[in-house]
């Protein structure tokens, strides 16, 4: 017995440590996942080749990392603004990729109270429908225009994650977004507004004020 013991001390020290209550286990790699990591997939949605191809990245859909009674989410504007299982919103991408992005002035940790209002903002606009239209109302939300105005009405200090582009900025002529725009726009009897502003996952992924979190 004596001497199992200082084998059973060696086994209990060098055992890795456990993952966070309601962690995303092995899906999520090694990440150290903070709040507010703002997480990007490769999205198997209808419109995602369409958003592709206007952007030139299949990183075609993006949320903000949250802790709720101890288990990991995604706060998202998917077919709503809802939570979802951090699991689930990893387990979505196609390939099974996904990339974390992080403020790099929140490298260590989040400051407290901007977390807190980061937090506040992302849980008041749940419910809210997906915007179809990408339109830069608060009414309806899609998923970067989400993230983005959640961080930057919480981070009033710090600048713009990314500047907001128009629609006469992307390119549109392809034969996807051509088509989008034929089944969204043209069957609603809406016009595309070229000076709209927009927020694509691409512009956030870029964003110089964020470090990537390595997997």
């Amino acid at each position: 017995m004596k001497n199992l013991l200082p084998a059973l001390l060696f086994c209990l020290l060098s055992a890795p440590a456990p993952a966070l209550p309601g962690g995303p286990g092995a899906a999520a790699g090694k990440i150290r996942w903070q709040e507010g990591d703002i997480v990007f997939i490769h999205s198997g949605s209808a419109q995602a080749p369409a958003i592709a191809e206007v952007m030139g990245s299949s990183w075609t859909h993006v949320g903000v990392a949250v802790l709720q009674e101890s288990s990991w989410f995604v706060a998202e504007a998917a077919a709503t603004v809802r939570l979802t299982p951090l699991p689930e919103f990893l387990g979505r991408s196609v390939g099974g990729e996904f990339a974390v992005k992080r403020l790099k002035a929140w490298e260590k940790r989040p400051a407290k109270k901007d977390l807190a209002k980061l937090k506040t903002r992302l849980l008041a606009e749940l419910g809210k429908k997906y915007d179809i239209y990408f339109e830069w109302s608060d009414s309806a939300l899609y998923c970067s225009e989400y993230v983005w105005k959640a961080y930057n009405g919480a981070l009033k200090k710090h600048p713009e994650l990314s500047k907001p582009q128009k629609f006469s900025d992307l390119k549109l002529d392809g034969p996807l977004a051509q088509e989008l725009i034929d089944k969204r726009y043209k069957a609603a009897g809406k016009a595309l507004k070229m000076d709209e502003l927009i927020v694509t996952p691409l512009a956030l992924f870029n964003s110089t004020l964020l470090l990537t979190v390595p997997q």
